[in-house]
């Protein structure tokens, strides 16, 4: 009896750490959200990715050694990806949230699976049927609901910040696309390690342009708080939590907890912010959800790339 129930103990834990890991990563959006007033977004990327570098170091710096060969061999594609996952990716979402819902990112961010159909056909053609190609459109019509606010036929407009949004998970798709270009034994420790470091020093002299010329960087307890929390847990703690729960379950299995995002997005949002959907949300996420079902609809899943970014 004791053993059949240590099993089962065992059995949720590794849905347990995805839900870690996701909840860290939808509250890395919500907080951002709610202390963009009086810290400026690229210092809140400098400064999570500098506490995510000292975290990670321990783990990472003799699997990078290892491969430095590997690393030298990959390194043009090793630098587009250290723009594209940790520069570019968190540095555009925070820049979106100082004029636009916390609300409205995380919905957008449920399209990143289309939208990494979509670079794998610009970059490569690589649209294998018309069903995807359905599934694009179906999901882009929700996009748009959500970016114009609910004004897809009269009054067209779309936001500036919503824009960004969007722009940011175009970003963080190209990096989903990339990354799978990469030998087998760069993947993991060792490319999280190189990209992180990386894609911090590539913000560096942004990030002293905007002390020097806009705002700078305050160090008060909310700031150290918010370093801290998307340093460790959205950066350090929720990727073990996710690498751990890929190889208990299985890379397509635990991917399909990506979807909780947008869902623990929209009640730290409505809890701490208190934002509220208003219906042109609701229908933005039908088509969106619309889009991603079509998708899979019999479809053979493939592995999805740890997401050590959000």
């Amino acid at each position: 009896m004791a053993n059949s129930s240590q099993r089962a103990s065992m059995a949720w834990l590794p849905i347990l750490l995805a839900v870690i890991a996701t909840m860290s990563w939808a509250g890395n959006i919500t907080l951002a959200k709610l202390v963009n007033e009086f810290i400026p977004p690229i210092g809140l990327a400098f400064w999570r990715w500098t506490v995510a570098s000292l975290v990670l170091a321990p783990f990472v710096l003799r699997p990078m050694r290892e491969q430095w060969p590997l690393f030298k061999a990959h390194f043009r594609l090793v630098l587009l990806l250290a723009l594209f996952g940790v520069a570019g990716y968190n540095t555009l979402v925070y820049v979106a949230l100082e004029n636009t819902l916390s609300t409205n990112v995380v919905i957008l961010q449920s399209s990143s699976p289309l939208m990494i159909l979509l670079v794998q056909f610009l970059l490569f053609r690589q649209l294998s049927t018309l069903k995807q190609a359905f599934a694009i459109c179906v999901s882009a019509i929700g996009v748009l609901l959500i970016i114009t606010k609910g004004q897809l036929v009269s009054d067209f407009a779309i936001g500036n910040s919503e824009l960004i949004a969007l722009f940011a998970i175009f970003v963080w798709g190209t990096y989903s696309v990339l990354v799978q270009k990469l030998p087998d034994a760069l993947k993991g420790l060792p490319i999280l390690g190189y990209t992180v470091f990386i894609g911090n020093m590539m913000l560096l002299p942004f990030y002293l342009g905007e002390s020097v010329w806009h705002e700078t960087m305050p160090f008060t307890r909310e700031s150290i708080g918010i370093s801290l929390y998307t340093g460790v847990f959205a950066s350090g703690i929720a990727y073990f939590c996710w690498n751990a729960a890929v190889q208990k379950m299985g890379a397509a299995t635990t991917g399909q907890f990506m979807h909780l995002i947008p869902v623990f997005g929209l009640i730290f949002s409505m809890l701490l912010l208190g934002e509220r959907l208003e219906s042109y949300h609701w229908l933005g996420i039908a088509f969106i959800v619309c889009g991603l079902l079509i998708a899979n609809i019999s479809a053979k899943r493939k592995p999805v790339a740890p997401n050590n970014t959000a």
